[in-house]
């Protein structure tokens, strides 16, 4: 008799096999009877809209032979010398200037692909190839740029069917809305885009809505608003954030006078500035572009009323154009997240500023680094209720914590260990590096001409004193025991100290052969040795 088996049990073998003929029999049969039915073509499925803003040699290669509608052929026996010409850049001259003069010198060669003119192709195919050979075209332009005039590019979107996204919606906008971070507004803000929305037969207005305005102080608003003005730019400071929240207290509110705080007010100001681009028009629509992670989908939810678009911490989260009616006068248009070609910004800044995903960062050093040369010692010790290590006799005493002072001591209290046992730096500085994305840890860019100094005294006026006390000391003291703080000069003080003893007071280091220490008490009269962890034990951890 074979075993019976479970209910919750699926077949196997030859039962399964029969089940499969069975519902196969049983889907033919439904498929014959119901031939009546009107057919109808299933569409083609459609690409994937995946952000690609990294490519290695290789895929670049082939990726512009792709675009190029190249095949490559091998001939044998077929051989060149090439001579490659090497060109150096220095990264740190280019770190020491602002990006007001990176962007004064290099920012009129920083443009955005365009779609072909509507003249020059005259079939779908045609329109295809042209956006293609346009694309690459705009691609080597950049790559020449990088390589003539030795200039660090931020990665950019490859993908052209993002780029095609940003095309439709500026064309079926009234006006062009580029919503930015109040953290680093400039750093988001394309300028070429607001060229490219002029470009038109009718031009597009184009407004700068700084969102995540809750995050910067009254004196910070205003420093930035005095900035726009005299550049001519149109920009609406919002928070989606502080629009959500129902019982966020008065003077929150009352301290953000120069914010637009309620979802009514930026209805009313987007619906003025279009009906100003379209006189006479009796409905408009307003076209929402930005980077990843700047908060557009949080924006048209609160526009909006109900939850539109899908809101998430990873860049890129929407992957197509959608129009949304708001009312019977204005419609909006959410165009995807799109990561711009910028000057001079390394990979530690971009994931600092939420750019790029922090499940890309592989060194988690740089951005952490860069992160305690710019936030106070109190603010992180407060922050995170840690005691940081104080920098030695012989170092600067106003010196930044290092990242690895600051990693290890943050995942040494919240307990993040590896296999081996040791802290794991690379897991906290995840965390530190969401907390910055949040909100929770402020990093904030002055407006060019104001110094950053200056502006970073507004951010961390109401530091308050760290609570770790005296939990934070004895932590202190366990990580300097098992050697987890140890770096090349706390090294070599260390062993100084451990060589040179301060306590004698001769001129010669020299040990007798009869040690004069003697951890029993005892009275050796007879030379009895005894044991060594009983001399030196004070020279125990």
């Amino acid at each position: 008799m074979t075993k019976r088996r479970a209910k919750n049990a699926k077949p196997t073998g030859l039962n399964k096999s029969l089940g499969n003929a069975l519902q196969n029999r049983a889907e033919n049969r439904f498929a014959t009877t119901s031939s009546t039915a009107p057919v109808v073509s299933e569409p083609k499925s459609a690409k994937v809209l995946a952000s690609v803003t990294h490519e290695n040699a290789y895929e670049e290669f082939f990726n512009n032979a792709e675009l190029a509608g190249r095949d490559f052929v091998a001939n044998r026996g077929d051989f060149q010398l090439l001579q490659t010409t090497t060109s150096v850049v220095d990264v740190q001259s280019l770190q020491d200037k602002t990006f007001e003069d990176l962007n004064k010198k290099f920012g009129h060669l920083l443009k955005i692909p365009r779609r072909p003119d509507p003249h020059s192709y005259s079939t779908p195919e045609g329109l295809e190839t042209q956006e293609m050979r346009n694309f690459l075209e705009w691609r080597k332009s950049l790559a020449q740029l990088a390589e003539g005039d030795g200039i660090v590019l931020t990665p950019f979107e490859r993908n052209l069917e993002l780029w095609r996204q940003l095309w439709r919606v500026v064309e079926r906008s009234d006006i062009v809305v580029q919503i930015v971070d109040a953290r680093n507004p400039l750093l988001f803000r394309n300028e070429d885009l607001e060229v490219y929305t002029s470009e038109f037969v009718h031009p597009k207005r184009c407004i700068l809505l700084v969102n995540k305005a809750d995050l910067l102080t009254s004196e910070q608003i205003v420093l930035w608003k005095e900035y726009f003005s005299q550049q001519g730019i149109e920009a609406i400071f919002w928070s989606a954030a502080l629009a959500s929240n129902e019982e966020v207290e008065e003077r929150e509110r009352s301290k953000m006078e120069a914010v637009v705080d309620s979802t009514e007010e930026l209805i009313s100001a987007l619906k003025k500035a279009a009906f100003d681009a379209k006189p006479g028009g009796s409905n408009v629509t307003v076209g929402m572009t930005g980077y990843p992670n700047v908060g557009k989908s949080s924006t048209i939810n609160r526009i909006v009323g109900a939850k539109k678009t899908s809101v998430s911490a990873t860049p890129g989260k929407t992957k197509h154009f959608q129009t949304l009616i708001v009312d019977e006068e204005i419609t909006l248009c959410d165009c995807p997240g799109l990561v711009m070609p910028s000057l001079g910004f390394s990979p530690a800044e971009m994931l600092l500023n939420g750019i790029l995903p922090v499940d890309q960062m592989r060194d988690c050093i740089p951005p952490i680094q860069l992160l305690c040369n710019r936030v106070p010692r109190e603010a992180l010790e407060s922050l995170y209720s840690i005691l940081l290590p104080k920098p030695a006799d012989f170092e600067d005493p106003n010196r930044p914590p290092t990242a690895h002072e600051f990693l290890t001591t943050l995942a040494f209290m919240r307990g993040f260990m590896t296999e081996a046992g040791v802290p794991d730096g690379s897991r906290v500085a995840r965390v530190v590096v969401k907390d910055v994305f949040n909100g929770k840890l402020k990093w904030t860019a002055a407006p060019p001409g104001i110094d950053q100094t200056e502006y970073d005294k507004f951010t961390y006026r109401d530091i308050k004193k760290s609570d770790a006390g005296k939990s934070g000391e004895v932590l202190l003291d366990q990580l300097r025991k098992k050697n987890y703080l140890v770096t090349d000069g706390a090294l070599g003080n260390a062993l100084d100290v451990g060589f040179f003893n301060k306590n004698v007071s001769g001129g010669a280091h020299l040990r007798s052969a009869k040690s004069d220490k003697d951890g029993s008490g005892k009275k050796h009269f007879k030379g009895k040795k005894d044991k060594l962890r009983r001399i030196h034990n004070d020279l125990d951890a």
